[in-house]
């Protein structure tokens, strides 16, 4: 197969996972296969979505791009659920790289201020995790309070991996 089969193949293969994620899951975090439905495992950020306008802008799906970005711009994290105190907890690393990644990749592709200004709002929120003792991040901050801390799971202890990955 030459390089434009493949950009077909893999071109097709984005629009059917994508297909199936905005018929059962669209604005979830990600679809889960067998079942076909919608699970919010990151907090409820649209982690997929965000994660794949970078992507949609590069395949040239604009109006995949132009419904995902619609989205972005009703319904990631509005200001009324700050108001009400109803911000999710987020861990760091993954909202850094898949949500503000997402929103600033596709930002510095299509100039959409929208895309700016969601991921300043987002990065404002969580810098307060940058605030500790050691300059070490915590894994975890609450987008309500600014309150970091790190997973439990890991007895209080910071993950290397993902604070050197935020460097």
């Amino acid at each position: 197969m030459d390089s434009s089969g493949q950009a077909a193949a893999v071109r097709a293969a984005f629009e059917h996972a994508w297909g199936a994620y905005e018929k059962h899951a669209f604005g979830k975090d990600e679809l889960k296969p067998v079942s076909c439905e919608g699970e919010d495992s990151f907090s409820g950020l649209g982690v997929t979505l965000v994660d794949s306008l970078d992507t949609m802008l590069l395949m040239g799906l604009m109006p995949q791009f132009k419904r995902a970005r619609n989205w972005v711009a009703e319904h990631f994290l509005p200001r009324s659920m700050a108001a009400k105190g109803r911000l999710p907890r987020i861990n760091v690393f993954e909202t850094t790289i898949r949500v503000v990644g997402g929103l600033i990749s596709a930002y510095d592709l299509s100039g959409d201020a929208v895309l700016l200004e969601k991921a300043v709002y987002l990065v404002d929120r969580i810098l307060p995790a940058f605030n500790t003792s050691t300059g070490i991040p915590f894994g975890e901050v609450d987008l309500n309070s600014g309150l970091g801390r790190n997973p439990q799971w890991t007895s209080g202890f910071s993950i290397l991996s993902e604070a050197g990955s935020l460097q």
